[in-house]
């Protein structure tokens, strides 16, 4: 239980000119404004119907960390110098407050467009507070109040009210709230003559003023947390208070465990990545990166584990005999910081291998082919415990094992779903076996016979299978059908080098008894392959027959064409039936093709 000094309640209006004069700062070892525009719509249909909506928690400042913090602003206010209190509990609510009342020239967070919300005064005059309160948005141009007030004709056709009205000033008696001015009241009581009919009989003006005000005069339930409070003190409570509601991720809870350590784990060490290559193929990197160091420093990874980098923090560790001990993993945050920037370096060592198609990568040529994306931090630690962890194992050795267990970590599917107890495995197999001391089990998950009966006619467009083999069609140096160009080397966002259909998906005419199958199969993987989309649009809905023909015609003969189907995992066999437009014994001949390279490269 939080105990907390000064109870008690604020109002909106209050609330919203202390966020506006600075006075409200939000802590870096926040996270920043993360609610959807409905989100806010629920928080003032909430308001309007005086349902409780929650406390605000706040931590009084005092001068000397008033000025030598540094804080951010809620979203679309600007921080004074010197700030009265930050905010622990209710930035999502304070700053949906005053983006709506407020109408900073500021777009919505996480979109591209400035919105604009609305009270529906027909609804709530008629206690219809479902979708009572709505919003638009322009993606280019920001809509001032001046330009918003002009429109207010146009309020009475639609019944609908920008809440910054909430905000505005009587244009001839500034500092006098518009909705007590001369001008809101004429308007207010044209609506009523002029909607007389959607609205309650005998509605008067003032109830439409009410709404506004009633607005403005909702109390908040209010805690202050004396500035005594220490640093360490106030981001537990921060992280007890924000489990609950909408719930903190791992690393949210570590970047407001490290802040006292002088760690700003987001705004200084992830927004600081020298570049966005890393967030952009997986939206939980931030967290893999604390599972790297957690590998590397304990040999697990889940959040519990996490926990235990927080600088002096004590762990019991225990030794392959059972015997218990205590130790501090991380001594300082300098030392944290230090490890984080290694966990970058060596999760783009991983990166850059998976997605590349050189003798040591995996050929994801494209983020969206990644197999399964938890394997890039066991890869990682994988990659700092052989380069830092003294292993007498040769490179030749280490690349060739690192080969098979990346694809039997893959087709084993291990990681397909929670992943951190096989991450933790394989990565404790990979220390033991730099010793000298045991094997990887992953390697004995994924035989001959495991490869020779799975099913990859199920295996669809997204499956973890689906995308190693289109990564493996890269590694194999497979070329596109008409122009030849080796598509795992290309320029892939200018060729547009996709997966496509070698079965056309919308092919018509095909021999009936050699397409029982195609219904069911026509998108798995054994119908796809890598090729640009010129010549998918090239193909367009033609039979293989039609289109092999006009490949032979290209290329010169029908063996060079044989040639460079190989590459895409098409024998001789299953060219056959590719001109013989017989899908089912082309898919099965496939099948029978890939699963060979499998064996070829995992087993042998």
């Amino acid at each position: 239980m939080v105990e907390v000094e000064d109870p008690g309640t604020k109002p909106v209006r209050v609330l919203m000119s202390d966020v506006a004069s600075g006075d409200y700062v939000i802590p870096y070892f926040q996270r920043g404004f993360e609610w959807e525009p409905s989100m806010v719509s629920e928080l003032f249909i909430s308001i309007l119907q005086d349902y409780y909506t929650g406390l605000l928690l706040f931590w009084e400042l005092d001068n000397h960390r008033a000025e030598q913090e540094e804080w951010d602003p809620v979203w679309g206010a600007t921080a004074a110098y010197r700030p009265n209190k930050a905010v622990l509990d209710g930035q999502q609510r304070l700053s949906s407050l005053y983006y709506a009342i407020h109408n900073p020239e500021k777009r919505f967070p996480n979109r591209k467009s400035y919105y604009v919300f609305y009270v529906d005064l027909i609804r709530v005059l008629n206690d219809d507070y479902d979708e009572a309160v709505d919003y638009t948005w322009k993606t280019e141009n920001y809509q001032s109040w001046s330009e918003l007030r002009s429109n207010r004709g146009k309020w009475i056709e639609s019944g609908q009210v920008p809440l910054c009205i909430l905000s505005a000033e009587d244009p001839d008696q500034p500092r006098r709230d518009y909705i007590d001015s001369e001008e809101f009241n004429k308007w207010a009581t044209q609506f009523v003559e002029q909607r007389s009919e959607d609205l309650p009989d005998n509605t008067q003006m003032w109830e439409v003023r009410e709404v506004f005000t009633n607005i403005l005069n909702y109390n908040f339930v209010v805690y202050l947390l004396a500035s005594e409070r220490s640093m360490p003190d106030i981001c537990n409570i921060f992280a007890k208070v924000n489990d609950t509601g909408m719930k903190l991720s791992t690393f949210d809870l570590m970047n407001a465990f490290l802040y006292p350590y002088d760690v700003q784990l987001r705004k200084e060490l992830w927004e600081g990545l020298p570049n966005d290559q890393l967030k952009r193929i997986d939206s939980n990197m931030d967290e893999n990166l604390l599972k790297i160091i957690s590998l590397r420093r304990q040999n697990y990874c889940s959040s519990k584990y996490l926990y235990n980098l927080i600088p002096g923090e004590e762990t019991v560790r225990e030794e392959p005999d059972g015997t218990r001990y205590e130790e501090v993993l991380i001594e300082s945050g300098e030392e944290f910081k230090d490890l984080w920037w290694s966990a970058v370096d060596y999760a783009e060592d991983a990166r850059e291998r998976i997605m590349n198609t050189g003798r040591t990568d995996f050929g994801a040529i494209r983020g969206e082919f990644i197999p399964y994306n938890p394997i890039l931090p066991v890869l990682a630690a994988v990659l700092w415990q052989y380069n830092e962890g003294h292993s007498s194992v040769t490179e030749n050795q280490f690349s060739d094992t690192l080969q098979r267990w990346y694809w039997s970590a893959v087709f084993s599917q291990d990681y397909s779903g929670s992943s951190d107890t096989a991450m933790g495995k394989d990565f404790r197999d990979w220390k033991t076996w730099f010793s000298g001391g045991g094997e990887i089990e992953q390697l004995r998950k994924v035989d001959e016979e495991f490869i020779t009966e799975m099913d990859l006619a199920t295996e669809d467009k997204g499956s973890g299978r689906y995308n190693a083999i289109i990564c493996l069609l890269a590694l194999n140096g497979v070329r596109d059908f008409y122009n030849e160009r080796i598509l795992g080397t290309g320029d892939f966002t200018e060729q547009a080098i996709n997966d496509h259909h070698i079965f056309p998906k919308k092919v018509s005419d095909l021999p009936p008894e050699r397409a029982t199958n195609f219904d069911r199969f026509k998108d798995s993987i054994l119908n796809r392959t890598l090729i640009v989309d010129e010549t998918n649009q090239k193909i367009q809905n033609q039979k293989p027959s039609e289109y092999l023909a006009e490949m032979e015609e290209i290329h010169g003969d029908e063996e060079t064409v044989r040639e460079l189907m190989k590459g895409h995992f098409i024998s001789d066999a299953a060219y056959d039936h590719l001109k013989n437009d017989d899908f089912d014994s082309f898919i099965m001949e496939r099948e029978a093709e890939i699963k060979q390279q499998l064996i070829d490269r995992i087993c042998s």
